[in-house]
C-alpha cells in the first residue's frame, strides 16, 4: 500500500520547497551529479565492522584536492538495520559539510543534503548524497551524519582499514576523535558522462536515473519530501524500440 504524503497550502512569504504546491512559483537551487566526476579523496577498503547512528553523531575527514574548488558529491557505505526499501521505517539520512579545527567538525554545516531511506538498502552499498559546495583545495573538511533511528531501525556505516579518520559526538557540538576510519569517496563537480542524479532544495527532491547499455535512460526513481516529513516515492520505466522510445509506465 502506497503511503500518500500530508501536502499543504502555500504560506504567504515563505519559501517554495520541493515538498509544496507553489514549488513551480519560485526557483529553485538544482544540483547535477555526473557518473564520471572525479574521485579526490576516499577512504575504499572496508574492514566488515560497522557502527550505527542511534546513539551517537558521526564524522568523517576529507581533504580535497589540489585544484579542487567545488564538491560534486559524497559516497558513504551505509545500511539500514530493521527497515528495507519497501518499509521506510527509519528517518530520512542527512548528511552535511564543515569546517575543520584540531581535526574535528567546527562551526556551522557549509551544506547538507538529506535522502530518503527508501533509498539505502539492508546490504552495505555505496550511497551517494548530493552535497555540492564550493570549497578550497588542499583542504580539511569533515562529512557529518545527524545521529538518526529508533531503538530497531537505524543506520549502519561500514569502517574503513584506517586507524584515524572518523569522530563521534552526543549532540553534534563535542567532537571526539575515534581509533577508525569510515568507508567514503569525495567527487568533484566534473561534467560528462550519464547524469545520475538531480537534486534540489538540499535533497527534498532527489530523482536517480538507471541506463541501458546504450546509455539510453531506462528509469527514474523520485523521492519528493512532503511538509509531514515523509518522503513519497514515485518510479517510472522506458521502453525502446530500434533504439526509440515507446513506452514510459
Amino acid at each position: 500500500m502506497s503511503v500518500v504524503p500530508t501536502w499543504l497550502a502555500a504560506v504567504a512569504k515563505q519559501r517554495g520547497d520541493a515538498g509544496l504546491v507553489n514549488q513551480f512559483l519560485v526557483n529553485h537551487s538544482t544540483n547535477l551529479v555526473w557518473s564520471n566526476g572525479v574521485i579526490q579523496d576516499g577512504q575504499q577498503t572496508g574492514t566488515g565492522t560497522y557502527i550505527d547512528t542511534l546513539n551517537q553523531w558521526l564524522a568523517i575527514s576529507t581533504t580535497t584536492g589540489a585544484s579542487q574548488t567545488v564538491l560534486g558529491s559524497v559516497s558513504i557505505q551505509v545500511s539500514t538495520f530493521g527497515g528495507s526499501p519497501t518499509l521506510p521505517l527509519i528517518p530520512s539520512l542527512t548528511v552535511s559539510l564543515y569546517a575543520d579545527a584540531a581535526g574535528l567538525p567546527t562551526g556551522s554545516a557549509l551544506a547538507s543534503a538529506t535522502v530518503s531511506s527508501n533509498y539505502v538498502y539492508s546490504a552495505p552499498f555505496w550511497v551517494s548524497i548530493p552535497l555540492t559546495a564550493t570549497v578550497t583545495p588542499s583542504t580539511v573538511y569533515h562529512y557529518v551524519i545527524a545521529i538518526t533511528g529508533t531503538a530497531n531501525h537505524y543506520f549502519l556505516l561500514q569502517k574503513s582499514n584506517q586507524l584515524t579518520g572518523a569522530a563521534t559526538s552526543p549532540d553534534g557540538v563535542t567532537w571526539t576523535s575515534s581509533t577508525f576510519g569510515l568507508m567514503y569517496r569525495t567527487y568533484d563537480a566534473s561534467a560528462g558522462g550519464q547524469l545520475n542524479s538531480v537534486t534540489e532544495d538540499s535533497g527534498n527532491l532527489l530523482i536517480n536515473y538507471t541506463y541501458n547499455a546504450l546509455s539510453q535512460i531506462t528509469g527514474y526513481t523520485q523521492f519528493t519530501l512532503a511538509q509531514d516529513g515523509t518522503f513519497l516515492q514515485t518510479s517510472g520505466t522506458i521502453t525502446y524500440t530500434n533504439g526509440l522510445p515507446t513506452g514510459v509506465s
